[in-house]
């Protein structure tokens, strides 16, 4: 997931249209999917507190770029 927030953010730099649009559904499409993601770990207790705090990074950098 970090790849593709990190994919996600470098097309939403690019100046096409087109390209900054598949940028920013693929942002979209990812923070349900991140969440989802980090609450099933979070109840099975799963994973690494290090995976958890870089999905919860790149959830909050994506949502404060979308909304300031």
């Amino acid at each position: 997931m970090a790849f593709a927030f990190v994919v996600g953010w470098l097309l939403t730099l690019q100046s096409h249209v087109g390209v900054h649009a598949a940028g920013v559904t693929l942002l979209v499409m990812l923070v349900p999917v991140t969440v989802g993601t980090f609450v099933a770990g979070f109840r099975q207790g799963l994973g690494s507190w290090k995976a958890a705090l870089c999905a919860a990074a790149g959830l909050a950098f994506t949502l404060l770029k979308f909304f300031f």
